[in-house]
């Protein structure tokens, strides 16, 4: 699975785009993969991110979540690349810059890289966990004209939008952070329920020699 693909399914996860619809690789590997910040996220004693991801909140998501006690959000843990990858996942770096470090890092051929790391960063999309900045040119040809977002259309379609959410999310988290401090010096104990995190995200096996045809 390429990258194309992982950009075409979230556009079909969202009933935006037709499945035989593609972008081309130049197109994808210069998007910019982006956080979900309405996702919360920390980083444990180890360096391994952990990511809170929350239930759907629709009608759908509701009554799965009644009828099969599925809790309201969950941990998930990365792992060492997975971490790597999620770092790097912050508006800044087009992918291409992602194959490139993580290939530099660990000693492993650039193609090689790009067919794992596209893989894992289309999971990452179907779970809502990242998104990707486009050009609005990319849009227009991928049948979302206007759109500076694409995967997170609800919390943001425009960049204006998205930096936005992002200011918002940091405005939270400082607010978190502050509170939990005003506990612990009032020696008092956060009342939130111990949760153990989610099995992993199987992060880019790096190790991985298989190759796929580029999509055009």
């Amino acid at each position: 699975m390429n990258i194309m693909a992982g950009f075409n399914s979230i556009l079909v996860r969202l009933r935006l785009r037709k499945p035989q619809a593609q972008l081309t690789r130049e197109q994808a590997m210069g998007a910019y993969p982006v956080r979900n910040p309405a996702l919360q996220w920390k980083v444990t004693e180890e360096g391994n991110v952990i990511v809170v991801l929350l239930r759907r909140g629709d009608i759908q998501g509701k009554a799965l979540g009644w009828l099969f006690m599925v809790p309201e959000s969950k941990p998930i843990e990365l792992d060492e690349v997975g971490t790597d990858v999620w770092h790097c996942c912050d508006g800044d770096h087009t992918v291409a810059e992602v194959v490139a470090l993580l290939a530099e890092k660990y000693k492993l051929n650039k193609r090689e890289v790009e067919v794992s790391l596209t893989e894992y960063l289309r999971t990452l999309g179907k779970r809502g966990m990242i998104g990707f900045m486009v050009d609005q040119k990319v849009a227009e040809e991928a049948g979302v004209a206007g759109q500076e977002v694409i995967g997170l259309e609800e919390i943001a379609t425009t960049k204006e939008q998205l930096r936005a959410a992002q200011d918002t999310a940091a405005e939270r988290a400082a607010e978190d952070a502050r509170i939990l401090e005003e506990m612990e010096q009032d020696g008092a104990e956060p009342q939130t329920p111990a949760q153990e995190p989610d099995a992993p995200v199987a992060a880019p096996d790096l190790d991985s020699t298989d190759e796929e045809d580029d999509a055009h």
